[in-house]
């Protein structure tokens, strides 16, 4: 029995870990570029892939299409990347950072959604099945109600935070 106490808490203490080190980075990102993790998450996919679609960006993120669509927004306005329309297929939007987002992330740090995606591809597909499992399992007994919030980037949830 003890050793099973042992074990809640370790993973209780991991997952806190886990959580405020992807907290403490998007405050890191923040302060130095004014952009949240996830947008600057947003703009390396762009500048790694330019002239993604929307719903291609939303996939690589693994957010919502209409989220996406609202960062987007905001970075277009601050002139941080734009959308070129297909000409051949007008319902086509592609999307690539312009100069000035070019030079943002010169000087940004790697956002830690990046960091994370990268460690979850170095683990074998056996590793990944079984985290997975256990973490629909924990989803489950904790009867969790908005599995949508998983389409929701973490915001770094500080008083001074005014992006998500």
């Amino acid at each position: 029995m003890e050793v099973r106490q042992n074990r809640m808490q370790n993973i209780t203490k991991q997952l806190r870990i886990l959580f405020r080190t992807i907290q403490s980075h998007s405050k890191t990102v923040e302060r130095q570029c004014g952009l949240s993790s996830a947008k600057l998450w947003m703009m390396w996919e762009l500048f790694a892939n330019p002239g993604l679609k929307v719903s291609e960006l939303a996939k690589a993120l693994t957010i919502h299409p209409s989220t996406c669509s609202n960062m987007l927004d905001q970075l277009e306005g601050k002139g941080l990347l734009r959308r070129d329309r297909s000409k051949t297929d007008q319902r086509a939007v592609h999307l690539f950072l312009t100069d000035e987002g070019t030079k943002l992330l010169a000087m940004a740090p790697r956002p830690v959604q990046g960091a994370l995606s990268k460690a979850l591809g170095q683990l074998s597909d056996t590793h990944l099945s079984s985290l997975e499992d256990s973490l629909n399992k924990l989803m489950e007994a904790m009867q969790v109600k908005d599995e949508d919030a998983g389409m929701i980037p973490i915001p770094c949830l500080t008083p001074e935070s005014k992006e998500s």
